[in-house]
């Protein structure tokens, strides 16, 4: 499912490309880290107060984009990362998380010019965590994790470092849908809305 979804972003992107003047058909690859930092905890029914509680995920990955033209841009965002996944009241289990991003996002400039300027960034993506214990579930119809398709806002700061080198810095909050089903075990987890503020910094060369 995310190698179809990945694809799929792909292809809107190279169409992206296409469908720009020859003069600006131009692509910036951008090579970034950073941090996703969960904004809130998905608590569990089982009468015992207890949650599921994502800690802060290291992130890496590559962006590619349309460089800005009349203040409007898109880019193909894929990432990975790695953090813990915590049951907290009860057991106190502990998880390693894995997980993977998609995104196609547009990017609009509020300031600046084309190489050194403030961004607007809307975008629509899809987001896959890995668990382990959710993962065996979910492939024995067991149950699973719910919350892959993502919305996309916040925004972008570019600046110049020489002609053809720009640093770029991102943060946006991911908002998806979080819950959790384990049918057999009777574990039913609140379906709610999880936003995970994530903060990136690259080095964007011009291609």
């Amino acid at each position: 499912m995310l190698r179809r979804n990945a694809t799929l972003l792909a292809v809107l992107g190279l169409f992206l490309v296409a469908s720009r003047p020859a003069a600006a058909r131009s692509l910036e690859v951008t090579p970034f880290m950073g941090a996703m930092i969960p904004a809130n905890s998905l608590f569990l029914q089982t009468g015992g107060g207890s949650y599921i509680r994502n800690s802060t995920h290291t992130i890496y990955g590559l962006s590619l984009g349309c460089p800005m033209k009349d203040k409007i841009g898109g880019e193909i965002v894929l990432a990975t990362g790695t953090g813990k996944l915590e049951v907290v009241g009860g057991t106190g289990l502990q998880l390693s998380s894995t997980v993977f991003i998609a995104d196609l996002r547009g990017r609009y400039r509020l300031m600046g010019n084309e190489n050194s300027h403030l961004a607007g960034v809307l975008g629509v993506g899809y987001t896959d965590f890995n668990t382990g214990l959710f993962d065996l579930a979910h492939e024995t119809n067991q149950g699973t994790y719910l919350g892959r398709l993502t919305g996309i806002v916040g925004a972008e700061v570019h600046g110049t470092l020489s002609d053809q080198v720009h640093l770029n810095l991102s943060f946006v909050d991911r908002i998806h849908e979080s819950g959790v089903v384990l049918t057999n075990g009777g574990l039913v987890g609140s379906d709610k809305t999880q936003n995970d503020l994530v903060a990136t910094a690259g080095i964007a060369f011009g291609l």
